[in-house]
């Protein structure tokens, strides 16, 4: 099974007051063409599909025009989670029309983690991949606030929420893979912000510090 993951796509951005429609069109068309050509099963998009909460009706028509396409092509699934950029509440609206189609939105974090561990079957109803599709967790997603408390809590138990959050869904798929009695592979995905870390690049070193953003895709087999 072919997977192909992309992020922050931004629609509807301006560049110095710059409307660039033509290229965010060219980039979709580009997407289009190459999942056709390399035959992908599975497109994951993690977050920032457009740059604000309220796009513009040129963003809104370029991102459903490239979900129909997809949807006529060769891949069978599509899943769109929410970024920090995006509205939950606009990306979940048509959600329920868009399953019509193979695409599934999780547009926010609900009271069930079932939302946001995914089966995704063959047209013969048989299982062949689960994804963990975790949006852009909020504040008030994974913590309570509390009078008084200090900056230093509220960052610890944001990160603990994040954690938290995080292992739970992964121990849902796990639970899920085994119910299931195949042996398929579980794909994470999330748009979170880092609490720290280090990558390395070749002689190349990068550092990634509170506050910087991550899109986040791993497989587990």
């Amino acid at each position: 099974m072919k997977v192909l993951h992309t992020s922050d796509w931004h629609i509807g951005r301006s560049l110095y007051g710059r409307k660039r429609y033509e290229e965010f069109e060219a980039f979709l068309t580009w997407l289009a063409e190459t999942i056709q050509e390399n035959s992908i099963d599975a497109l994951l998009v993690a977050g920032d599909v457009f740059d604000t909460s309220a796009p513009s009706n040129r963003a809104q028509e370029l991102y459903y025009r490239f979900l129909c396409r997809v949807a006529a092509s060769s891949c069978r699934h599509v899943v769109v989670i929410a970024g920090n950029h995006d509205s939950p509440s606009f990306l979940n609206a048509p959600k329920e029309l868009l399953k019509a189609l193979d695409v599934h939105v999780v547009g926010s974090s609900t009271e069930s983690l079932e939302d946001e561990v995914l089966v995704l079957r063959n047209q013969q109803g048989v299982p062949e991949l689960i994804v963990c599709a975790v949006p852009y967790l909020r504040d008030r997603d994974i913590r309570v606030a509390e009078a008084s408390e200090r900056i230093k809590d509220k960052e610890r138990k944001l990160i603990d929420g994040i954690r938290t959050h995080y292992a739970a869904v992964a121990a849902l798929a796990e639970q899920k893979r085994e119910e299931l009695g195949v042996n398929i592979p579980i794909v994470a995905m999330g748009h979170l912000f880092t609490a720290g870390g280090r990558t390395v690049d070749g002689d190349v070193v990068r550092e990634l510090y509170v506050g910087s953003l991550a899109h986040v895709t791993a497989g587990i087999f």
